[in-house]
């Protein structure tokens, strides 16, 4: 013997998510106010990655001071690429433009030798134990 049941799911109807009390204009005033919130962040998010990206320029110009890649007339549209990201060989060509439009001496930038490192020059006494005891002059 065998059972053969047949369940049916059990119809619902959507209910409103919130009870709006039969006044539509409170529902739309409350989607305005998400609206404006929702474009606020959008806008401060916008003026941040804009920052980020003009500071990450001026460090790959490379430049003694950033702002003089602004100063030449680039803007940061110049400097990007199709998806909107930094291009480094657009950032080069500008930082180059710049420094030949503003008349800068480019950058050296040499690591200054550092006479603590390595062997002791001339005039150094290699130091020894029993120095280490004599009266100091």
């Amino acid at each position: 013997m065998t059972e053969t049941t047949t369940e049916t799911a059990p119809t619902t109807t959507p209910e409103p998510a919130e009870d709006t009390g039969g006044k539509p204009g409170r529902e739309a005033a409350r989607y305005r106010t998400q609206l404006r919130e929702a474009e606020a962040e959008r806008d401060t998010l916008r003026e941040r990655v804009t920052a980020m990206q003009r500071a990450e320029a001026e460090r790959l110009a490379g430049l003694a001071k950033g702002s003089a890649l602004w100063a030449a007339g680039t803007t940061l549209d110049d400097l990007l690429d199709d998806d909107g990201n930094l291009d480094p060989e657009k950032v080069s060509a500008a930082a180059t433009a710049a420094t030949d439009a503003l008349g800068l001496a480019p950058v050296v930038r040499t690591p200054a030798p550092d006479p603590t490192q390595g062997t002791p020059g001339p005039g150094v006494t290699e130091k020894t134990f029993t120095g280490a005891f004599a009266p100091r002059i």
